[in-house]
């Protein structure tokens, strides 16, 4: 005779799993803020959570690993969505604007939280990227995503010859590498090659200064890194044949 496991599909255990699953990430992301990934660790999560490791591991059946994905996605969405309130809090047709304040959001958040920048784009990704594409996808896809309305925009009423690097301007040894890039960050959309090439560049710079201001490299000279910051900007704002705005809303801003 046949059986049918009902209890699997139910409803109300599939809202517990998934319950248990963001506590279990609540809690791995605060022991990640006072010690670091290295801490993060099947056993912590579970005592944190009152928990046994064996328990643990019927949510996590991939163990530390793959708690350790869950807080990477979870991390990248929740920094997304931080980005996209500073940017939608820019004026509708400042460009600049919007772009800065995108930058700026993710540029403070590595500051504020030197352990999750390590885990998802920084010297603890490592943990978590093998075998593992779609989360070293999650980067480009999701926090990148978010700066393609700005970017749409700017195509659309901006004049592209001034600013937009032609095809063959795109060493020939890049494109393929730029075509897959863009198609992650903007998946259906038809993106200029010239401008993917242009976001790579871009965040190359970005990502340098952003590594110095979480981890405090060269501190002694540059402070806070503000100065150093709005210094990239300026020159990542040219790349895109615009200048830095006078009219950004900062956070808590009408």
């Amino acid at each position: 005779m046949t059986t049918t496991n009902t209890t699997a599909d139910s409803p109300v255990l599939s809202g517990r799993h998934a319950e248990a699953r963001r506590q279990a990430v609540r809690a791995a992301r605060e022991i990640m803020a006072s010690g670091g990934t290295r801490h993060v660790t099947i056993a912590a999560v579970a005592k944190a959570l009152r928990f046994t490791s064996p328990a643990l591991y019927r949510y996590f059946p991939g163990g530390r690993v793959e708690l350790l994905r869950a807080v990477h996605h979870t991390v990248t969405e929740s920094l997304a969505a931080e980005m996209i309130v500073a940017r939608d809090r820019q004026p509708a047709d400042d460009v600049s604007a919007q772009l800065y304040a995108l930058t700026h959001t993710v540029f403070s958040w590595s500051q504020a939280h030197p352990g999750e920048f390590s885990l998802i784009m920084g010297p603890d990704f490592h943990e978590v990227r093998e075998g593992a594409e779609q989360t070293d996808r999650d980067i480009a896809g999701i926090i990148g995503g978010a700066y393609v309305p700005a970017f749409a925009l700017h195509l659309e009423q901006s004049t592209t010859s001034t600013w937009l690097p032609r095809d063959d301007e795109v060493p020939d040894e890049l494109r393929d590498q730029v075509i897959e890039h863009s198609r992650t960050i903007a998946p259906g959309l038809d993106v200029p090659l010239g401008l993917g090439y242009l976001w790579i560049v871009a965040w190359r710079s970005f990502f340098g200064v952003m590594c110095m201001a979480a981890f405090g490299h060269l501190s002694f000279a540059y402070g806070d890194f503000e100065e150093l910051f709005d210094d990239m900007m300026t020159q990542v704002l040219g790349l895109f044949g615009l200048e830095p705005s006078d009219r950004v809303v900062a956070a808590g801003g009408a």
